[in-house]
């Protein structure tokens, strides 16, 4: 089975991402993630990578073109892709990415949630710059404050975690979003979630729509 999670920051996508991988065995793949690791380093292309994803110049056909490649590697049949559709034009080009590599899509669930629960999600996020775990002040917090339960690295926020950038990250999401929903829904394969309710409920609903 091969999902697409859509949904707009702070809706709780990635955390339901790590329960199906941890429960299922699913793979998941974000393209921000397989960017961040080719430009993780000092070496002229990574730099190059790495400004060029920081000022938004990438070309849709490289970050595809790589995620061609990853795919065509991974050995799993169960994938979440996460992070790969933002734009309507991505469409077409994560069918032709699927295709070029023996896949389809089954699924496209969208985590729906309000502009006014994003940012009260948004403001309160941690993350491990280690091994990247995900905690909430609020909805997820760790063990100890502020230190990863994994692996005992003290957490961090993101810089752009602040009101002004999450409105400018939502109104940029919203942009394509109804475009793209209505794509999937067309084709049969759309499921919507609730996103507003507990990470547990949340994680029930997938669940039972996913059987």
């Amino acid at each position: 089975m091969n999902l697409l999670f859509l949904g707009p920051s702070g809706s709780g996508k990635d955390t339901q991402a790590e329960f199906l991988v941890d429960e299922f065995g699913f793979a998941r793949v974000s393209t921000g993630d397989l960017m961040r690791d080719i430009s993780d380093g000092e070496k002229e292309m990574q730099v190059i990578i790495r400004d060029a994803m920081n000022e938004g110049f990438l070309a849709d056909n490289f970050v595809f073109g790589l995620m061609q490649m990853y795919l065509s590697h991974l050995k799993a049949d169960k994938i979440i892709l996460s992070g790969c559709v933002r734009k309507a034009s991505q469409i077409e080009l994560l069918d032709f990415t699927l295709f070029k590599v023996g896949k389809k899509l089954d699924k496209a669930v969208y985590f729906e949630l309000s502009d006014e629960e994003a940012i009260k999600r948004m403001t309160g996020r941690l993350y491990c710059p280690n091994c990247h775990s995900n905690y909430h002040k609020i909805f997820n917090s760790p063990k100890r404050v502020d230190i990863c339960d994994s692996c005992g690295t003290r957490l961090e926020q993101r810089a752009d975690d602040n009101t002004d950038a999450i409105k400018n990250r939502l109104a940029d999401f919203h942009k394509d979003n109804d475009e793209i929903v209505s794509e999937y829904e067309k084709r049969g394969i759309l499921i919507r979630i609730d996103a507003a309710g507990s990470i547990e409920k949340v994680h029930s609903e997938l669940l039972e729509q996913l059987k």
